[in-house]
């Protein structure tokens, strides 16, 4: 136990001291380092929700079938249960496409019109330029 710690010492204390030798390394491009495997990642579990919920949905099928036959051996809350949890796990890649349809000025809900946006204020000032490295620059 104690080797164990001693060596997650050893190494935490070379990562630290790497971190600190580095030169010209900004918090962006950190980040952008960082969010390159996002998109295959969500591509993955985009693609493993779908199967999950196909699945589940043959399940609640197949589940029913023996339901039909002998309602003693599987409860009919079963394939429900299974076809509910199947097409939510099918819904769920498409929430933030729905999220961000109904953000982007479309119709809401029975064709509501979208809420008003106000306009940019301008003071008469130039905008002041910020360096992109900065990191007590305000978000935009």
């Amino acid at each position: 136990m104690n080797l164990r710690l001693i060596f997650g010492c050893i190494m935490l204390a070379l990562l630290s001291c790497g971190g600190a030798l580095a030169e010209g390394v900004a918090l962006g491009d950190v980040a952008n380092t960082l969010l390159v495997g996002g998109g295959v990642l969500t591509k993955l579990m985009w693609a493993v929700c779908i199967v999950v919920g196909i699945a589940l949905i043959a399940a609640a099928f197949t589940q029913f079938q023996i339901h039909r036959r002998n309602p003693k051996l599987v409860p009919l809350t079963t394939p429900v249960l299974y076809l509910i949890l199947g097409i939510i796990a099918i819904a769920i890649p498409f929430i933030s496409q729905v999220e961000g349809f109904l953000s982007s000025g479309h119709p809401g809900i029975r064709g509501a019109p979208a809420a008003p946006t106000a306009p940019p204020v301008t003071t008469g000032k130039p905008a002041k330029q910020y360096d992109s490295n900065d990191i007590d620059a305000p978000l935009y």
